[in-house]
């Protein structure tokens, strides 16, 4: 225990740097003092970035922040030409700034069910352009859906489907997302779901994962036995190449 401690802290450490470079040194220990302070918000000037980035303390938005802005885990190699972007599961929408700052002219469909999700993530991005924000769920079909855990975090509701006219939120099938858009392709697609990733790709696949260029998919095989396999297959089928970026496997043609 002792061990995995410190590997943890060592692991931490050799960010700091790149903290450092982000948001320069006051901002980063401003960062670290107020994580657990009763703010709504802490603001972040991030270098690179036009307008504030916001931050809610006590919550998984730090967490979020390192994955994207500091280990960069979607700073990958992506299709040459993108002007479509679906982003299931935007949580806070910091996936949303980083593929809008990349691509600022792509079109981008951001969906995610939780109302103060929706808030925040119209405060992070009130200054782009182009964005479509449904609040809902994404399902393999058009339906209802209930949150099934609710006394999880914000950042890691899971759904399920409700009995028609009962649901807390519409859920949304890609292939329906794609109609209502006039999606020709998906040239970026972002899927962190929370394990609903599994019945999206057992139902109604062929609706949407042949119009889909490149993709990054987190799986969540605690919540959803099987999914692992089920996606390597279903990506195998339509000659998908597949590799790993951070917690995300990456899925491209």
């Amino acid at each position: 225990m002792l061990i995995k401690k410190l590997f943890l802290k060592v692991s931490q450490i050799k960010w700091i740097p790149k903290w450092i470079d982000l948001l320069g040194i006051t901002q980063y220990f401003n960062l670290k003092r107020k994580l657990k302070s009763k703010v709504q918000y802490i603001e972040l000037k991030v270098k690179g970035y036009s307008g504030l980035i916001y931050l809610r303390p006590n919550t998984s938005d730090y967490k979020i922040f390192k994955q994207i802005f500091i280990e960069e885990e979607y700073n990958v190699s992506f299709p040459l030409e993108v002007n479509t972007i679906v982003d299931a599961g935007s949580n806070c929408g910091y996936s949303i700034v980083y593929f809008k700052n990349k691509f600022k002219d792509a079109k981008l469909i951001a969906i995610e069910p939780d109302a103060s999700n929706i808030e925040i993530i119209n405060k992070n991005t009130s200054h782009y352009s182009n964005i479509e924000l449904i609040q809902g769920g994404v399902w393999h079909k058009n339906t209802d859906l209930n949150i099934l855990n609710k006394n999880a975090g914000k950042w890691a509701f899971r759904v399920i489907e409700a009995e028609k006219g009962h649901g807390e939120f519409k859920g949304y099938s890609l292939g329906s997302i794609i109609e209502t858009y006039n999606l020709n392709t998906i040239d970026v697609l972002k899927i962190d779901i929370e394990g609903a990733e599994k019945i999206v790709f057992e139902n109604n696949y062929k609706n949407w994962l042949p119009k889909t260029k490149f993709g990054f998919l987190e799986l969540h095989e605690h919540y959803a036995e099987g999914v692992t396999d089920l996606v390597h297959s279903r990506l195998n089928s339509f000659d998908f190449k597949v590799t790993n970026s951070g917690e995300n496997l990456v899925f491209f043609k």
